[in-house]
């Protein structure tokens, strides 16, 4: 246990101490994504806490947890040429590119996944807690029964009170605050001209951004989704 513990507890912490912001690029049904991931540094301090269990303390954990990522991705298929570089000391660029939605159903036998879709001229995105069971596939360490109690089905119908306190008990009192401040934010170019939107703001003539707080992934209460319609 005591060597799992140092990557379920950084697992958690990329999850809700995270400044996550992907840039994504459409083409065609094809794109490329650029993701900027930030980590604040409290949770670094917490994880330097538990140095004494990694197999060898000269390890980065968080170096460690960005490498098996791109590995699986890698191993998968899932994208093409996936990768990651150091932009800061608490900051990551991962950046991939893909065909189409079908090489993630494929890579992740999923026939009829309803997470992503992308047509010639659309794009959404929809997460609820019926289909939550998809991201699982194409995350693995969700399914980790170590670090599904933290996750939405464990904590559903959770208030996002409760659910700050049980962060409290597990991270110290700067926990609830650094949870509810994360947030995700996609950024999208789309090859032609914005002609319709859903949850979503438009920032130019062919781009889009959607924000939704990290909490709201964490207890998916409510739906989290947005879409885009080019010409």
């Amino acid at each position: 246990m005591k060597t799992r513990l140092p990557l379920l507890l950084t697992l958690l912490l990329m999850l809700t101490s995270c400044a996550v912001t992907e840039s994504l690029t459409l083409n065609g049904t094809g794109g490329s994504s650029t993701a900027d991931v930030h980590v604040e540094p409290f949770f670094v301090d917490v994880l330097s806490d538990f140095a004494e269990f990694l197999p060898d303390e000269s390890t980065n954990i968080m170096d460690s947890s960005f490498d098996g990522f791109v590995a699986e991705l890698d191993r998968k298929g899932a994208v093409n040429s996936p990768s990651y570089t150091k932009a800061g000391e608490n900051d990551y660029v991962l950046t991939f590119s893909y065909d189409s939605i079908s090489q993630f159903s494929e890579a992740y036998r999923l026939e009829d996944q309803s997470l992503l879709s992308q047509k010639e001229h659309s794009f959404s995105f929809y997460l609820d807690i019926d289909n939550y069971g998809e991201l699982k596939s194409m995350v693995s360490f969700l399914k980790d029964p170590n670090f599904e109690v933290y996750g939405p089905e464990y904590n559903q119908g959770m208030s996002e009170e409760d659910y700050l306190d049980m962060i409290y008990f597990l991270l110290g009192e700067e926990g609830p605050d650094a949870v509810r401040n994360g947030l995700v934010t996609l950024m999208i170019e789309v090859p032609g001209r914005v002609t319709a939107l859903s949850n979503a703001e438009k920032t130019g003539e062919s781009s889009i951004k959607a924000s939704f707080p990290l909490i709201d992934l964490l207890l998916l209460n409510e739906p989290i989704s947005f879409s885009v319609e080019w010409d």
